[in-house]
């Protein structure tokens, strides 16, 4: 069982300090690669909106790059069903923002779409020409 460093004990007893970033994204890819389903890492502690706008912010700009680059990463892994991006809040305008392995079957391809109509069977992410009904069944 792969067990996360950076979570070992529940998430109301982490001692992330605000604005802390454990990860980098190479570091969040490797965790993900060797990640268990179910397994969690905490990747930002602050607000993450408001700490990657140059006129909101306090932190440099090489910190905000790096940010926006992991947050966009968790994003995409999430799109693609990889984790679960999930925020606990701490207090006003603290978040600790985690993200959560999904399960292998969960990241696998998607199965086809059955749809009435001239395409017996369509991939989810195909691109279809013209509208097609979809019936209840």
């Amino acid at each position: 069982m792969c067990r996360s460093p950076l979570l070992p004990r529940p998430f109301s007893a982490l001692d992330l300090a605000p604005f802390a970033m454990p990860l980098d994204v190479t570091g969040f890819c490797d965790w993900l690669a060797d990640a268990e389903a179910g397994s969690a890492v905490a990747y930002y502690r602050g607000h993450l909106v408001f700490d990657r706008l140059p006129e909101k912010s306090g932190l440099s700009a090489q910190k905000r790059h790096a940010l926006a680059a992991v947050a966009d990463r968790v994003m995409s892994a999430a799109k693609n069903g990889f984790c679960f991006p999930v925020q606990r809040r701490l207090g006003s305008n603290d978040w600790l923002y985690i993200a959560v392995r999904a399960s292998r079957l969960r990241s696998a391809s998607r199965p086809a779409l059955r749809i009435a109509g001239p395409i017996a069977a369509v991939a989810a992410n195909d691109f279809v020409p013209f509208p097609v009904p979809l019936v209840a069944a």
